[in-house]
């Protein structure tokens, strides 16, 4: 007979081991529910808040029905098999959870009219095509959806913008939400107006260091604070899920994101997005959604997983060089 197995904690299993458990969840929801779905690994919720510390597969439904035939009932525990390097198989044991996925929006600004400012919280510098040292910043591919605008104003502080333009963005099939924002004006004069808002001390400042994904994953998974960086507006958050096999949100499908909540009213509110997130004093994340209508739950996408994507669509001299 087959062990039963049951899992408690995330690190328990690899990163390819859940991907694996993931996607033999989403054919067994897919098979008893006909919806398609997106899941997460995190703690089971209960009246909005976690229930307990053990594990649970948490599925994201398109609709989630208030009544629905026992048949076709997502079973309050999953089992799954799943392949040992022995080539023996175990029968893992997780409890379930059942979400709305379209509770989870995308939440940057509408730039669609200019009138409102984008958000980010980093800072980019990369050497030009003439050589001359060129300055961005990263925000979400997301603002452009719906607009053949390629100019946004970006807010870095409650008074302070600088106007950019767009110069390289992410498609929806790459499966980050990323939009790279070249500032617009003479090289010193942007400079100076860095070093005047404090984000650089000097026009050659060394990179960031940055959480891995996998760091950010286990950050998540093993509940620790952060906080989130909005324009004025620091608040604090606990992490909560992460995504193994992605999360779609909005038109994106995006890879290795993370669930973060347990946060104040409104902190991952719209126009919040691209903005950075820490656990400790470490950069983790970009902001990508929220959840209506409280906006106290995030979703994140951890910033690593663009670094080869900004190499590679602009210069391999791109660095980080600045998150507020």
């Amino acid at each position: 007979m087959m062990p039963a197995v049951t899992i408690k904690r995330y690190d328990e299993l690899t990163p390819d081991q859940w991907r694996r458990v993931v996607a033999t969840a989403k054919r067994h929801v897919k098979a008893i529910t006909g919806q398609s779905s997106e899941i997460g690994i995190g703690r089971k919720y209960r009246g909005g808040k976690p229930f307990g510390w053990q594990l649970a597969i948490r599925v994201y439904l398109p609709r989630k029905r208030q009544r629905v035939a026992p048949a076709q009932r997502v079973p309050p525990h999953f089992q799954i098999r799943l392949k040992r390097s022995d080539g023996k198989f175990d029968l893992l044991v997780i409890r379930s959870d059942v979400e709305s996925l379209g509770d989870y929006v995308p939440t940057g600004a509408s730039v669609k009219l200019e009138t409102r400012d984008a958000t980010s919280g980093f800072l980019l510098r990369w050497n030009g095509i003439d050589g001359q040292t060129e300055w961005g910043f990263a925000t979400v591919g997301h603002l452009y959806d719906d607009t053949s605008l390629r100019t946004a104003s970006i807010r870095v502080n409650s008074t302070t913008t600088f106007q950019c333009r767009r110069f390289k963005a992410a498609a929806r099939g790459e499966h980050i939400d990323l939009a790279v924002m070249v500032i617009v004006g003479k090289p010193t004069e942007i400079e100076e107006k860095l070093i005047r808002c404090e984000l650089i001390t000097n026009n050659n400042p060394p990179p960031i260091d940055l959480m891995s994904v996998r760091q950010v994953h286990r950050a998540a998974m093993r509940h620790r604070r952060g906080r989130t960086l909005p324009p004025g507006d620091e608040q604090a958050f606990t992490g909560e899920e992460v995504f193994p096999d992605g999360f779609r949100l909005g038109s994106r499908i995006l890879d290795d994101c993370i669930r973060v909540g347990r946060s104040a009213d409104d902190t991952f509110r719209q126009g919040t997005s691209g903005s950075a997130w820490q656990f400790g004093n470490l950069a983790a994340c970009m902001q990508v959604g929220g959840k209506v209508t409280e906006f106290r739950e995030g979703i994140g996408q951890p910033f690593d997983r663009f670094l080869d994507w900004i190499r590679s669509a602009i210069d391999e001299s791109a660095k980080v060089v600045a998150v507020w």
